[in-house]
């Protein structure tokens, strides 16, 4: 599955959504002049789109996320609460041919206890792979366990193969009808293992 592309807005496009935005009571304000705005149609969501609102007034540039339709802004804060509250207002509709996409999102934009979730489609296209040794390479590509999707009643099971916390793990994780995601039947597969920045955060990032 290749990764989805982000769509930039022209600058008369840009200024309606932050004008939109500008209406909020807890609006951040963007500049019209040096704010990029982009989108992304999500397949598991009728309505809503994941925005991306690039400033380049100020230094570090930042970058905030939002779900939106026509009516709303949900910010995307790194907690699962607003995804979940999207899931709600916009019916999630989740299946076999699409869940591999919805853990994908889910993961970039919420934060674990011990920092990014990242699942493995691919061992040899796994962010920073440069930076590891070929020893920690063939350890890798050993332990890789490939995704793998199964149902049961609307459930639906995804197993295979994450880094987080600095490891690799196999584990397989709960994907109910509504959009809740849980983890069960954890294994540590390698430790020691740490990407030197956030896979979301870089264009190291390539889907599988």
């Amino acid at each position: 599955m290749a990764a989805t592309q982000w769509i930039r807005l022209n600058k008369e496009q840009a200024g309606e959504v932050i004008d939109r935005l500008a209406a909020r009571k807890d609006a951040v304000v963007f500049s019209r002049d040096l704010t990029e705005v982009s989108w992304q149609q999500l397949p598991f969501y009728s309505r809503f789109r994941l925005y991306k609102l690039t400033t380049y007034a100020t230094l570090p540039v930042f970058t905030l996320t939002y779900l939106a339709d026509s009516s709303e802004f949900i910010a995307l804060d790194g907690t699962a609460n607003p995804i979940y509250t999207a899931d709600e207002k916009d019916p999630v509709r989740i299946d076999a041919n699409n869940v591999i996409a919805y853990l994908e999102f889910f993961f970039s934009h919420v934060q674990g206890s011990e920092g990014d979730v990242f699942l493995i489609r691919d061992p040899h296209k796994i962010p920073f792979i440069r930076n590891f040794t070929p020893g920690q390479r063939q350890s890798i590509e050993q332990s890789f366990r490939p995704v793998q999707v199964s149902e049961d009643d609307g459930t639906l099971h995804v197993t295979g193969t994450l880094h987080y916390g600095g490891g690799i793990l196999a584990a397989t994780i709960v994907v109910q009808p509504d959009g809740k995601i849980a983890f069960e039947e954890q294994s540590l597969l390698l430790s020691g293992i740490h990407f030197p920045d956030s896979p979301y955060a870089t264009s190291a990032f390539v889907g599988g």
